[in-house]
């Protein structure tokens, strides 16, 4: 006869709970204290596993009273997340205190840099999408698609501005400027002043990157899911949001939003430029829900089926990014030469010496070498046969053969005219590529070009992304894409004028009214 001792000795043996079980069960709130009773681990079989998917092989389990919610939020929802809480903290804390000289600067620069992406962007067939949808929307709160001189909601404005500011490819690198449109939407409608929508611009690139580096590694197909966070926290500091709207606005803008990474594979479509400015809109939707009292899943990074489910934990977030000298992210941003993706800046930067020494139709062969992600995206097979602007902006071949065959690549290098040049494609025949494993950065790049004569150069850089721009640069870049757009001399210096000089603007309408209607736009 068995005593009690031996029958639990047996059970602790032979049917503990996995510890992966354990884990889950754990994160649905429920442990040691809590209610939770582990039952017997048995040799469930095979078939039952089968009829019940959702069933914890080998675990029976039962649930009962213990745990308590004393949050205290809004509408009883549960405890925020160690993460939620991390981000909430910080922008709080962040504040015009923060706003340094330097800081202002930068902020300012990188206004210029967006908005000539912006202008860039003006006229394109999915602007023209946006403005017609945008004249259909009105509300109390009032915001303007640019050049178009629309007012309408302010996620609408966000969504159209943020479409044509990516749709060049224009915009810094890794694109944290696409969250601007959200700032200036609600900046707009809430008649905010310079200083306040410049620490929102400073405060949602600190936490683009923050979030972005802390699960960078673990993306796994998604395409930048961060931004909507960003970008929303940033306007629930412009709309005052208390810390309990906040972490809703959070959870808002993240968990109903999960941009896929297929947006950039392949043939690319119109959604290639307006992806960020989608995340944009859902995050300004998100304020203002949350303003109203709307609540959101309460732990949406480590909650059971949260991010962290699907994408791995964060590693080492940090709030503030420290960077060299303690410098802002966006005191470090990257800012682009030529409007094509990123992994071309560091490429067409090779290509004048190449063009002086060799003329097209003298070339036998071109290799380009990149890092495997840059490789990946601008020289799969796809990319030898654009056939609209957004593939043509992302395809390594095409621009190397047009800036071969122009000397430079610019707006005008993507019509379709261009795009299906035979000669061009003649070249581009001639083009193959394949990474190179010890390249480890987005910049590394290697070109080996050889004639028919059998000369051969080769060009390589190991910058990272590019040659920076000077402040120059930066203005020179706007007043060249200012002329290419019809803007006129007037209209462009007062808008350069009020951007560069945003803490002496007391309504950020007033530099918005600037640039509310500009070119030749033709009828919608």
């Amino acid at each position: 006869m068995k005593s009690n001792h031996d029958e639990e000795t047996i059970e602790d043996d032979a049917q503990q709970p996995h510890d992966s079980g354990r884990r889950d069960l754990l994160r649905m709130g429920l442990g040691v204290g809590a209610g939770l009773v582990l039952g017997h681990v048995l040799e469930a079989p095979r078939a039952a596993a089968q009829e019940s998917p959702n069933r914890a092989a080998g675990v029976t389990t039962r649930s009962g009273t213990g745990w308590i919610n004393d949050a205290h939020r809004a509408s009883g929802n549960g405890p925020i997340d160690e993460s939620t809480r991390t981000v909430v903290d910080f922008v709080q804390s962040f504040g015009e205190a923060q706003l340094t000289d330097s800081l202002a600067e930068a902020v300012s620069y990188t206004m210029i840099d967006s908005l000539a992406a912006l202008i860039a962007g003006f006229e394109s067939e999915s602007a023209r999408v946006c403005a017609r949808i945008a004249r259909t929307t009105r509300s109390d709160l009032t915001s303007t698609v640019l050049g178009y001189g629309i007012a309408t909601t302010p996620e609408i404005a966000a969504f159209a501005n943020g479409c044509m500011l990516r749709h060049a490819d224009f915009n810094d690198v890794p694109h944290n400027s696409d969250i601007i449109s959200g700032v200036l939407a609600i900046g707009e409608a809430l008649h905010s002043s310079g200083t306040e929508v410049m620490t929102a611009i400073a405060l949602a690139y600190e936490l683009a990157s923050g979030l972005g580096s802390a699960g960078h590694n673990q993306e796994g197909g998604w395409d930048g899911p961060y931004n909507g966070p960003a970008i929303a926290m940033a306007m629930g500091k412009l709309l005052k949001l208390n810390p309990d709207q906040l972490a809703n606005a959070l959870s808002l803008s993240l968990v109903p939003h999960m941009p896929m990474k297929v947006t950039h594979v392949g043939a690319l479509s119109m959604w290639k430029g307006c992806h960020s400015a989608e995340s944009v809109r859902c995050a300004v939707f998100a304020c203002m829900l949350a303003r109203e009292g709307m609540t959101g899943p309460a732990q949406p990074f480590a909650g059971r089926q949260g991010l962290f489910d699907h994408m791995g934990p964060f590693q080492n977030l940090r709030l503030p990014v420290a960077g060299p000298g303690g410098k802002y992210v966006i005191e470090r941003a990257g800012y682009k030469r030529f409007p094509s993706e990123g992994s071309t800046q560091s490429v067409l930067e090779l290509t004048p010496s190449i063009h002086a020494w060799t003329k097209p139709e003298e070339i036998a062969s071109i290799y380009i070498e990149l890092p495997f992600d840059g490789w990946q995206e601008t020289l799969d097979p796809p990319k030898w046969d654009p056939r609209n602007r957004e593939t043509a902006d992302h395809s390594m071949p095409y621009v190397v053969a047009r800036a071969l065959i122009d000397g430079e690549i610019y707006l005008d290098s993507f019509t379709e005219e261009k795009f299906m040049d035979p000669a061009a494609r003649a070249l581009m025949e001639k083009i193959t590529a394949g990474p190179d494993y010890d390249f480890s950065w987005q910049g590394e790049a290697r070109l080996t070009v050889v004639k028919k004569s059998g000369e051969k150069l080769v060009r390589e850089t190991r910058v990272r992304f590019a040659t920076p721009l000077t402040r120059q640069e930066i203005i020179d870049k706007f007043n060249r894409v200012c002329g290419f757009r019809s803007v006129s001399t007037e209209q462009r210096d007062r808008a350069r004028e009020q951007w560069l000089n945003l803490r002496n603007i007391r309504d950020i309408a007033e530099p918005m009214q600037t640039l509310a209607k500009f070119g030749n736009p033709q009828p919608l």
